[in-house]
């Protein structure tokens, strides 16, 4: 609950809140705030991909490594009712015998969000994860790349947009305080 002083200065402060209330209100219909808050959002996933997209990835070897510059330049942002939504959709043509399997083509960005393949215990040091090829086999899937037969387990996911939504829920609060104290 606010409690207020009746003095002169008690009602300059309950001006300013009010004030203050009114342009967090404002918020709602300020495209000019939305936009900001908008390219705030795809800054920050455009550069949290690039840092968790390097070569090898900090996992097993993502043999999806050729894509990383498209994934990056495909954020994008879809405004609806309650505000906006950030994604990446990128897909390629699914190389299978079976592309019926695949009828919108292989998702890239599925797979650098959660991963491909069966990855276990030294998935980015997760204590949870399991032990694989504990028999000793040959790699658990192959396929051929640029002429050459490749092995993988498969690697783990870059959770981009976990980490983009973690660092919004951060920086929310300043991005407001930064728009409205360069808005006076």
């Amino acid at each position: 609950m606010l409690k207020m002083n009746l003095g002169v200065q008690g009602l300059d402060v309950l001006q300013k809140k009010i004030d203050y209330i009114k342009k967090i209100k404002s918020m709602e219909t300020d495209s000019a705030f939305q936009k900001f808050i908008q390219d705030k959002c795809l800054e920050l996933v455009k550069k949290i991909s690039r840092e968790r997209l390097q070569v090898g990835g900090g996992t097993e070897k993502c043999t999806n490594e050729e894509y990383f510059e498209a994934y990056n330049n495909n954020h994008k942002i879809k405004n609806n009712s309650k505000g906006f939504i950030l994604y990446n959709d990128l897909t390629v043509p699914a190389n299978t015998t079976k592309p019926e399997n695949y009828p919108n083509g292989f998702s890239i960005a599925l797979a650098f969000e959660y991963g491909v393949g069966i990855v276990g215990e030294n998935a980015n040091d997760n204590p949870n994860a399991w032990a694989y090829n504990i028999h000793n086999y040959q790699f658990g899937w192959h396929f051929i790349k640029n002429g050459e037969k490749i092995g993988t387990y498969g690697y783990a996911g870059f959770e981009i947009y976990r980490h983009t939504a973690n660092e919004i829920r951060k920086n929310l609060k300043s991005w407001v305080n930064e728009y409205f104290n360069n808005k006076k």
